[in-house]
Formats: structure tokens, sequence, C-alpha cells
């Protein structure tokens, strides 16, 4: 008898027992996985200098050329999600199609642009209006290192945009904060 109430607790137990063990769900094969522009630079490479006496011409000589500056061959056909701003290439009205992405604000158009390793060249499938065109923007989509040359800058790296986000300074620095803790 206590045989079979053991065998009935324990059929009964067993949804209970399946949801507790159970791991959290792994994330989708195709979900974007959130990079920093060190990611871009493969190790050990360091950018040539700037040349400071220049540094506020007109037209300044980029740091290096896109033939001296090597990429990361791992980032091929990534899916990512990489915050930076954006310099508008292909306006459509007060849309864009295409546009550089930068790690900092003013790169390309008040200061020589960053080594074609820290440049994103984006192309969305449809024109995208931002809310604020000179904020800080997550970018998602498929990065290639297929190089590309634009009058603003060439790129190392060129990506099929998919999604443009504002990027929440609180709250990556709320993330921020709780990683380190």
């Amino acid at each position: 008898m206590l045989l079979k109430r053991l065998l009935i607790l324990l059929i009964l137990a067993m949804p209970v027992l399946h949801v507790l063990a159970r791991e959290a769900p792994p994330a989708p094969a195709d979900a974007a996985r959130d990079i920093t522009w060190d990611d871009l630079v493969p190790a050990g490479w360091v950018p040539p200098a700037v040349e400071i006496d220049h540094f506020f011409d007109a037209a300044p000589a980029a740091a290096a050329s896109i033939d001296e500056t090597p990429v990361v061959d791992a980032m091929n056909e990534q899916r990512v999600r990489l915050p930076g701003y954006l310099v508008p290439l292909d306006v459509e009205g007060e849309s864009l199609r295409s546009f550089l992405m930068v790690p900092y604000f003013g790169a390309c158009i008040h200061v020589p642009p960053p080594p074609p390793n820290q440049v994103v060249y984006v192309e969305m499938p449809a024109a995208v209006t931002l809310a604020d065109p000179y904020g800080a923007h997550w970018v998602t989509g498929v990065m290639s290192t297929r190089a590309s040359s634009t009058s603003m800058a060439d790129a190392g790296y060129t990506m099929q945009g998919e999604l443009v986000e504002a990027f929440d300074w609180d709250r990556f620095y709320q993330q921020t904060q709780q990683t380190e803790q």
C-alpha cells in the first residue's frame, strides 16, 4: 500500500519536477548577439596615430587605409546588435536608407574618420526615420566582412540592417552597474 502511494505521488509530482528541473530556454538560433566596437578589432592590432597637426582640416586624411586595416573574419555572416552613431548616406526626405555606423559622435563629419574596422556600412531594406538623428542607436543585422568605400569614409564591414533602435543610456548604465556587482 505504501509503495502504491509513493508511486502515485511520484506520478503526480512529475510535471512539477519537470518544470523545476528545466533550464531557461536557449536563445533562438537567429537571435542577435550584442557586440561592442572592440569586437571588430583583431587582437593585437593597433591603429596608426592620427596626425594631430591636420586634425581639423576641411578634409582630414584617414588614419588608416582600407588595405592596411584588418577585420575580424569571425564576424562574417553573424547576426549582431551594435551601438553607435549614424552618418547619413542615402537620405529619403527625413529617412535613411543607408548610413555609416561609427563608435563616436562626429566621426567622419567633424573629425578624421576612424580606421575602417571601426566603420560599418549599413543598408536597410526600407528607409527608417530616426526620432533623434544625433543620438546613439542600436543597429541589428547580419554583419559581413566585405569592405565598402563611400564619400565619407571607408568601411571594413557591411551590415544588412534589420532594425534601428534608440540607445537607452539609462538602461545601459543600470545593466553595467548590475554586471559589475
